[in-house]
């Protein structure tokens, strides 16, 4: 499939004109989202919380956690963050992306409405 990249919005999740636009690598694997510290500081986010993860290679490290809105296309959520550390990969992990209501097409690796179920 490869890697997919595209251009979200992000945004504070009271003040939502309070917003950035950039590149995340949409990634299925990840459960959590990841945006630089940087970016989620200028827009008032602060850290809620920390998280204990488990990387790659077996390591954990601690992480502040954040909530924050993520905007694609007309599709919005409020989502789990990570506040990204200088050289981690910005991120949109699939919490959000199916908070979005949708599903990365495996074959074109585009973005699509998914089914969403109500039990």
């Amino acid at each position: 499939m490869g890697l997919t990249r595209l251009h979200f919005t992000v945004s504070h999740p009271i003040e939502p004109d309070r917003s950035a636009d950039l590149e995340l690598l949409v990634d299925t694997g990840a459960m959590d989202s990841i945006v630089p510290r940087t970016v989620l500081e200028s827009l008032g986010i602060r850290p809620r919380f920390r998280r204990t993860y488990r990387l790659a290679n077996g390591q954990t490290s601690e992480r502040d956690v954040a909530i924050a809105g993520f905007r694609w296309n007309g599709h919005e959520c409020g989502a789990t963050v990570l506040l990204g550390e200088p050289g981690d990969e910005p991120v949109l992990g699939v919490t959000a992306l199916e908070s979005m209501g949708l599903k990365i097409d495996p074959k074109t690796g585009t973005l699509e409405p998914t089914e969403l179920l109500l039990i």
